[in-house]
């Protein structure tokens, strides 16, 4: 089931950039999240490093989500639901899955690894750059 999992961490592109630091600054944490669990899953210690991939997601659950849900509530972005929705969702996944790795669940990691790659792909490059336009518009950077 490893297959299309390249051993190389993906690299953080300009491209990636919002251009508003604090969301800028934890989209690359979530990175280096992903390349550690991506990292674990190709050196076969996965099990083994479960766990720090695990409580640094809680970390960026706690500190970015929370701390965009506060911004963007702040700023009465008109999508606030649907993006605290999809966060809740994230969250939920996430303790799904370390229930899923209590439990002795096989290919735990493989199947985390999918889901960080789509939340990357379509919640950080795709969703929070859209909500990004309207702060934007609000001057804020």
């Amino acid at each position: 089931m490893l297959k299309n999992i390249s051993p190389e961490p993906l690299s953080w592109k300009e491209e990636y950039n919002v251009n508003i630091g604090l969301l800028d600054k934890q989209h690359k944490k979530f990175l280096e999240i992903f390349n550690l669990l991506k990292k674990a899953i190709n050196e076969g210690a996965c099990e083994r490093n479960i766990s720090d991939v695990f409580f640094s997601l809680v970390y960026y659950a706690e500190h970015h989500l929370i701390q965009e849900e506060i911004y963007f509530k702040n700023y009465k972005y008109p999508n606030f639901n649907l993006h605290k929705e999809a966060h809740n969702h994230f969250i939920n996944r996430i303790i799904k899955f370390r229930e899923d790795f209590e439990e002795g669940k096989e290919d735990v990691c493989v199947e985390m690894y999918y889901f960080l790659e789509e939340w990357f792909n379509n919640h950080i490059l795709k969703y929070d750059k859209e909500a990004v336009e309207f702060f934007v518009k609000k001057g804020v950077k």
